[in-house]
């Protein structure tokens, strides 16, 4: 197996569904493929859009009872057994042709990074949560370009061997909305195995970060009870300014 996609989902069917399928539209190959689903405790519509591929070979649900936040990635990345993993967040809507072979290129000729994402779209709706061009460097390689900077787990792929180098201090941290999963690796891949991270500039996803999307789509309940969770007030604020 060359590749592992990974999603975490919460109560945001409606992005699911369209992620879902744009991903499997996107994949080049599927017989390098495995999709790891893991539903972290919904309670809408989440289980029937999953139903839909249940009995798909290549895709693998996962259903928790309990919401456990981030630290389930613990158990996403865990169970991937591909050379790349490939972690996909659910209000990801579009994605580029060919994402598998788009990794495996950049992480072949960037063998000094160690995690890498699709640039994001950046509309009237939505950044993608992507800071400003001014915090980037170019690095440019055999026709490629990778942004050197802040780097973020939309839609970002790392090796396998590379997280198993780290998965130990991986599985004792406390992940959380001010300190997730892609935080974590971005640090200590760098801290602990000297690797770089960056975003891959030519290649592109619709990242529907924002209250625009959530409430157009919506979700709107569910990002405001997310972070007041996280005790984050300032994104309560924003998302409860978006209510009609």
């Amino acid at each position: 197996m060359k590749f592992s996609f990974v999603l975490l989902t919460w109560n945001r069917y409606r992005f699911l569904e369209q992620c879902l399928s744009a991903l499997l539209q996107s994949i080049s190959d599927l017989s390098q493929c495995e999709i790891i689903v893991l539903d972290n405790g919904s309670d809408d519509g989440t289980q029937d859009v999953l139903e839909g591929y249940k009995n798909q070979d290549f895709v693998r649900l996962v259903t928790r009872r309990k919401n456990i936040g981030l630290n389930a990635y613990k158990r996403l990345f865990g169970a991937a057994v591909g050379e790349y993993i490939i972690e996909v967040d659910d209000d990801v809507l579009e994605i580029p042709p060919a994402i598998d072979q788009i990794f495996a290129d950049y992480l072949q000729t960037y063998q000094d990074y160690g995690y890498l994402a699709l640039n994001v779209l950046q509309n009237d709706l939505t950044n993608g949560a992507r800071p400003g061009l001014e915090e980037y460097v170019e690095d440019t390689r055999g026709g490629m370009t990778v942004l050197r900077g802040p780097t973020g787990g939309w839609c970002a792929s790392f090796r396998k061997a590379d997280y198993q180098k780290v998965h130990g201090d991986f599985l004792l941290a406390d992940l959380h909305m001010g300190y997730g999963e892609d935080t974590f690796l971005t640090e200590n891949l760098e801290r602990q195995l000297s690797l770089k991270s960056g975003i891959i500039r030519d290649a592109y996803c619709l990242h529907a970060s924002g209250p625009n999307y959530a409430k157009q789509y919506g979700h709107l309940d569910r990002e405001i009870e997310k972070y007041a969770a996280s005790n984050l007030d300032h994104f309560v604020e924003d998302y409860e300014n978006h209510r009609d």
